[in-house]
């Protein structure tokens, strides 16, 4: 079946018909649910999510533990509570557009409210039904993880992982072949399922079976029309995919053009404040629009298949063609034109970009003082932890330079990222299970010029003192398995020299973070963060240090309140820095400390609204594609 003859599946025209006549109550519907979900249901969904059973006791599980955690049954059954919650808001908007499409099919009287009230009665239903689908699609990841990590332990598990991920060597490459064969197989057999049992929602809906019985009838079906039901919902979901490329295109092409023209024409910032938030809405609209189409246009092509290509309910609504589906468009599209349906939607829309303006403008935060802090102390291509990178660090003017600190065997606090040294000094000696002596005379990679000296495998005492009077420390004491003698021996230290007060600690670990406010009451601890659940606020530290990924206003906001800083890492993107610093985040850790400085300098010297503005231009500025990613 050629692509263009594909293209003209009546199933798909006629989907298409169904869309353009119901756009009015599709909407409407859109907007109960997703009002009743903002009001009732997300804010229920949270509370018992937030139960501290799921954690047992603990105020957050995070980074190395969040695994263990899944795999335990409090984790599977919140992670089973939680995708179930989810599946809900998509199942009950389909539900809606099922039973609307049924009324029309039987030609019998409907009202929105009619349909909600039914779609309440069927809400237990519903809920067992994606409590079914989470259960599954957390086998599915059980099985799918577990060949990952047999992949991972058979090449990868010798080294630590960095090394593979920067050395890249020939272990990386047959593993990342593994790795897609293993993701092709778990992938194209769940397609295949999904393809047949697509119609076991719209089956349970109608009544005419019990969830299992609709199982057992789905895959009853003939194979062929599974496959032109996937061939279906993939042309969709290919030509979304094109569309929302396009409209991204097409959107930064005109924020570029405006906001240039608009600063040409204009002196003041305000019409740059006004043009931004026309922009933006035009952004949300687009995006509101394309996700509409594409839920709906693939809801009632799963429910017209029901109808028509399955045996479960005989009652096939009329066909459709090119032609048709062109008249109601043109028809839709005409009737919007209108003068007196145009005018009043455009000045609309210029007063809701105008009230996002001046909203956004109300809420800009004053700049407060941002710490930059160098990465893993200090920006390429200095190696990384040590002495040579430490003097770069000091010359980009960055506040802190961040650290990692281990424990070697011998007692001895070394300033080492990874658990070995394969990746810095060619070396397979693991940090933990070695003296200090056997590794202090290595030369680490890579060579940027200094003294092999400075590219020693530097101790914390080292650091201490070239670092004094000149930069701060930023200590992240690094767990490969939880260690409490790495405290007690960093505060050992810490303690007899002369600049103890000047630094800050901070862990992964939260018993590391525990026993550090514990050992150090009068010094900044913070909790490092990659990805947890929980509430972080509740950790016993005095600052958060989390993934640029992980930041929000409301967590910003939450900090601000309890008086706790928040740095993030790692930020080596000019926009990033521009879009954080305006935030309201108290530092950044960054592989380039020296463009975070001239960034944070750059920006003192603007007002709320040129920072505002400065986030959207960096957008639409050619320099923004050229810069480095993270």
């Amino acid at each position: 079946m050629t692509f263009p003859r594909f293209l003209k599946d009546p199933l798909l025209l006629g989907s298409g018909r169904r869309l353009l006549e119901l756009w009015k109550p599709l909407l409407l519907w859109h907007g109960i649910v997703g009002l009743l979900f903002f009001l009732l249901l997300t804010p229920l969904g949270s509370w018992i999510l937030g139960f501290e059973l799921f954690r047992g006791g603990a105020p957050v599980i995070a980074n190395i533990d969040l695994l263990s955690w899944v795999l335990s049954w409090r984790g599977f059954l919140h992670l089973c509570l939680l995708l179930g919650i989810g599946l809900l808001g998509s199942v009950v908007r389909f539900s809606g557009i099922f039973l609307l499409l049924s009324h029309l099919e039987h030609q019998t009287p409907f009202s929105l409210p009619l349909i909600l009230r039914r779609v309440l009665r069927l809400l237990p239903r519903l809920f067992r039904l994606c409590i079914a689908a989470s259960l599954t699609g957390l086998l599915w990841l059980t099985v799918m993880g577990s060949g990952i990590f047999l992949i991972y332990r058979s090449l990868l598990g010798e080294f630590d992982i960095n090394f593979y991920l920067s050395q890249q060597p020939r272990e990386v490459y047959q593993a990342a072949g593994w790795l897609f064969a293993w993701f092709l197989l778990c992938l194209l057999p769940t397609l295949w399922l999904l393809g047949r049992i697509l119609i076991v929602l719209p089956a349970t809906l109608a009544g005419d079976y019990q969830m299992l019985p609709a199982v057992r009838k789905a895959w009853a079906l003939p194979k062929k029309r599974s496959i032109r039901l996937l061939r279906l919902l993939a042309t969709l979901i290919l030509s979304v995919y094109l569309l929302r490329l396009f409209a991204s295109s097409t959107h930064l092409l005109l924020a570029r053009w405006a906001l240039h023209t608009t600063a040409r024409i204009f002196t003041s910032v305000r019409p740059l404040l006004a043009v931004s938030g026309f922009l933006i809405l035009i952004g949300l609209l687009f995006t509101f629009l394309i996700g509409f189409v594409t839920f709906n246009l693939a809801s009632i092509l799963v429910i017209r298949f029901y109808y028509e290509e399955t045996p479960l309910h005989k009652n096939a609504p009329p066909g459709a063609d090119l032609s048709t589906l062109g008249r109601n468009l043109r028809h839709l599209l005409l009737r919007g034109l209108r003068p007196r349906v145009l005018l009043p939607l455009l000045v609309g829309f210029t007063a809701v970009s105008l009230g996002i303006s001046l909203y956004a403008l109300s809420r800009l935060p004053e700049m407060k003082e941002v710490y930059i802090s160098a990465h893993r102390a200090g920006p390429p291509p200095a190696p990384e932890n040590t002495l040579a990178a430490l003097d770069t660090a000091i010359a980009a003017g960055a506040d802190f330079t961040e650290i990692d600190l281990q424990l070697t065997s011998d007692g001895r606090v070394v300033v080492v990222h990874d658990a070995d040294l394969m990746r810095v000094a060619n070396s397979p000696l693991v940090v933990t299970r070695s003296p200090y002596a056997a590794m202090q005379n290595l030369i680490q990679v890579p060579n940027d010029g200094s003294p092999p000296s400075r590219r020693r495998v530097a101790t914390l005492e080292e650091f201490l003192d070239e670092a004094a009077g000149r930069i701060r420390l930023m200590i992240e004491l690094k767990y490969y398995g939880f260690d409490p003698d790495l405290a007690v021996a960093v505060m050992e230290i810490l303690d007899r020299h002369p600049t103890r007060g000047q630094h800050v600690l901070m862990s992964l670990d939260l018993p590391a973070v525990r026993q550090l406010r514990e050992l150090a009451p009068d010094l900044p601890v913070g909790y490092l963060l990659s990805i947890g659940v929980g509430d972080p606020h509740q950790v016993p530290a005095d600052f958060l240090a989390v993934s640029r990924q992980a930041v929000t206003p409301a967590l910003l906001r939450r900090a601000a309140r309890q008086d706790r800083e928040v740095h993030v890492w790692t930020v080596n993107r000019k926009q990033h820095m521009i879009e954080l610093i305006s935030m309201g985040v108290d530092g950044l850790i960054t592989d380039n400390p020296a463009l975070a400085v001239q960034v944070r300098d750059e920006l003192r010297t603007m007002t709320p609204v040129e920072r505002l503005l400065l986030r959207w231009i960096a957008l639409a500025l050619p320099e923004a594609a050229a810069e480095e990613s993270d």
